[in-house]
């Protein structure tokens, strides 16, 4: 390891091979490496280790064998599909459906189904005509609007809420057909496009040869995949193929993950609710915000987990209740009475009746076995992949509750058209690159204290340019590092109903959804840094109006890794739904959260900096480009503009200053930042005026009173807070 004090960089996994690189130092295996553990991703071409149930080990070892044969059979339209899909995901038994996928290809939308209509445009965002109310809440906000306290798949369904919200009005609109796929379009996909899906997909044991390490909680490491490793992965996720993932094992789930569970909204309707039946409590259209972050449907929700004795405060049920049981109670291995043990030979002579009561008897001790041990298989999958995202696309594909009729939202057409173009532009010219993921880690928590430094060069406040208009991924300065604003969870809703910064970014460059199948969910000192993920769409609109527009041609040059010079950062800010907690993120302790997240998110990566990756000897890149950010955890997690500006102006402002290889490398301090206001005018030109009169002082603040100083210079009194907010 290198580095020191507050970080230290890990290994970096290359995992492909990469020209000009030592063979000996980064082999790469002739032959497949088989590898079932808890430290690496369990392939569908795994296969799992013999264990006490001769069962579960033929079934996993099978279970490649019943992939290839799926999907080397022609597949001519979408119910076949589906069938296909089923075969290695439960089936019927599971509930498998993948009806939102089938109304997408077939084009048999809700005609009815209300959503506001979409203005064309050019490139880009665009407002879809929103009031000023919802444009500062909505597409201001820039922000993930996933409550990161719980897991995605129980989140906030903003576009269901939405068209909930838009259900009372009179002027229903019809869906757009241009959102599905049309005849030519159809065809094309079962005749071309998903062919060549289907023989990408099988290619895992040529492409992947190495296994892939996880990237863990509290561990600093990276990994290197080709373009076509991940192509292949993301196949292989698009046909739901990789074992325990169609969802995040902290919620029962209604696929293969656990073949025992049965749907709970089909058990107790009305007791949880799911994506299509989202609380109503979110923005409305045409009228001022209500409920903007959520937080009365969030209470809501978990006050009605409350009344049900089954969960817990976060909504979670009992083990017992998780698999449909009651405590299972010691049936077997009773000890024999004495009268038993002294039964004569003609006491053992029993009726036809009493030999049948005993067989069944038995049938039944056996079959609580086999359910005690299958309980027990699925506990250990639970523990494993409880803090990792899903990553089959079963969750973007399927309907919630098959009573009631299936549709396909805008914005979900709008990803599978981004997913399909993605498919068809690398089944026809594979793109030649790579990309790195690294887990970057703070190891000491920092409080700005000015000892705490290691770097010696005189502290100054960082230039600030604001850019009022213009979306971050497309007008960002070339080599900037560009936020992500992250949920926990990396990727959000990507794969489900989610459409908003984060998803669509995942949307319109696919190879960062694969970083959830090896992330381990986001501690509070810990980022994620992706370099070389390639753009392949453009889209219009924001939320419930996202749409894909057209294909996009990502000529940004590449380093000697082969990485695409563009590096996101995915950092997750603190939710504060209600008026006590909004207030409360202005408490010391909060602030320093935000500040750390924003300093190991800013500081800048070894790893994806150097042009090798640190895979060979090079002179060090003292080039530092700046900060491409905006209104970070300002959306539904109801975060102060003002004071989550100021964050990160401190945070850019030191975050070089934590590591001797920084200095050894002679970096600065700080690096500048590109502010991306997302149309909010006024934010623009206070933040302007705010920065002229900083820099003109002749004496700096103390990074710790910046906030009282800023609250100053807009003319309003500081936020009634404790003394500990400025202390």
């Amino acid at each position: 390891m290198t580095g020191g004090a507050y970080f230290e960089t890990g290994k970096h996994h290359i995992l492909c091979k990469i020209p000009g690189l030592d063979p000996i130092e980064f082999p790469y295996p002739k032959e497949f490496q088989d590898s079932w553990d808890n430290d690496h991703v369990r392939l569908p071409c795994s296969e799992k280790p013999s264990s006490s149930s001769s069962s579960s080990s033929s079934s996993a070892s099978s279970r490649w064998s019943e992939i290839v044969q799926g999907l080397t059979t022609p597949i001519n339209n979408s119910e076949q599909l589906s069938e296909i899909m089923a075969r290695w995901n439960g089936g019927d038994y599971c509930q498998w459906n993948a009806e939102v996928l089938k109304l997408f290809i077939d084009q048999k939308a809700n005609r009815t189904m209300h959503h506001a209509r979409r203005r064309k445009g050019g490139l880009g965002r665009t407002t879809g005509g929103l009031s000023d109310a919802e444009n500062s809440g909505l597409q201001g906000s820039g922000e993930e609007e996933l409550d990161s306290d719980i897991d995605e798949d129980a989140l906030l369904d903003e576009t269901s809420a939405r068209f909930k919200a838009m259900g009372s009005g009179d002027d229903d609109v019809e869906v757009d057909e241009a959102d599905f796929l049309n005849n030519e379009e159809r065809e094309r996909f079962f005749k071309v496009i998903l062919p060549n899906m289907q023989e990408l997909a099988l290619r895992l044991p040529e492409l992947v040869k190495k296994p892939i390490p996880f990237l863990k909680q509290q561990q600093d490491s990276a990994i290197t995949l080709s373009q076509e490793q991940i192509a292949c992965l993301l196949a292989n996720a698009f046909f739901n193929t990789f074992p325990n993932r169609n969802s995040s094992a902290r919620r029962p789930n209604k696929s293969n993950d656990d073949d025992d569970v049965k749907s709970k909204k089909r058990q107790h309707p009305g007791s949880e609710s799911g994506h299509m039946d989202g609380e109503a409590g979110g923005r409305t259209i045409g009228k001022s915000p209500k409920d903007i972050h959520g937080a009365a449907s969030r209470l809501k929700s978990k006050v009605e987990h409350l009344r049900d004795p089954l969960r817990n405060a976060n909504g979670q049920l009992s083990l017992f209740a998780y698999f449909g049981k009651k405590d299972p109670k010691n049936s077997i291995g009773a000890t024999p009475s004495s009268a038993a043990k002294n039964e004569t030979l003609g006491s053992r002579i029993t009726s036809p009746i009493d030999v049948d009561k005993r067989q069944k008897s038995s049938d039944n001790s056996k079959k609580e076995d086999k359910e005690k041990e299958m309980e027990k298989q699925m506990q250990q999958v639970k523990d494993d992949f409880a803090r990792y995202p899903s990553i089959n696309f079963w969750t973007l594909f399927h309907s919630e509750d098959l009573r009631a009729p299936a549709y396909c939202t805008p914005p979900i057409a709008a990803k599978l058209r981004c997913i399909l173009h993605y498919f068809d532009r690398v089944t026809t010219k594979m793109p030649q690159g790579a990309v790195t993921y690294h887990r970057q880690v703070l190891q000491t928590p920092i409080s700005l204290e000015q000892d705490e430094r290691i770097s010696k060069e005189e502290f100054c406040y960082v230039k600030v340019r604001v850019d009022v208009d213009s979306p971050l991924e497309d007008e960002a300065p070339p080599g900037a590092l560009q936020l992500d604003f992250a949920n926990k969870v990396i990727g959000g809703g990507v794969l489900g109903h989610g459409a908003v910064q984060e998803e669509i970014r995942f949307a319109i460059c696919p190879e960062l959804i694969i970083s959830r199948l090896f992330t381990q969910n986001l501690q509070e000192n810990e980022t994620v840094l992706i370099k070389g993920a390639e753009r392949y769409s453009s889209y219009n609109g924001y939320g419930y109006t996202f749409t894909w527009h057209s294909d996009f041609i990502d000529e940004t040059p590449r380093d000697h890794l082969g990485r695409r010079k563009t590096e996101i950062c995915a950092i997750d800010a603190l939710p504060f739904g209600s008026k006590d907690q909004r207030l409360s993120q202005f408490s010391k302790r909060n602030v320093l959260r935000e500040l750390n997240k924003a300093i190991v998110g800013f500081r800048r990566s070894p790893i994806t900096c150097s042009e090798w990756g640190l895979c060979r000897a090079e002179r060090p890149n003292t080039d530092v480009p700046a900060v491409a950010t905006g209104n970070w955890g300002c959306g539904a997690f109801g975060g102060h503009l003002h004071l989550k500006f100021l964050i990160q102006l401190l945070a850019a402002s030191v975050c070089g200053g934590y590591s001797f290889e920084d200095q050894s490398d002679g970096l600065p301090l700080g690096r500048d930042i590109v502010y991306y206001s997302y149309g909010l005018d006024d934010l623009g030109r206070e933040i302007d005026t705010f920065m002229s009169h900083l820099h003109a002082r002749q004496d700096l603040f103390e990074p710790c009173k910046i906030f009282f100083f800023f609250f100053l210079e807009k003319k309003s009194p500081p936020p009634h807070v404790d003394e500990s907010t400025t202390s």
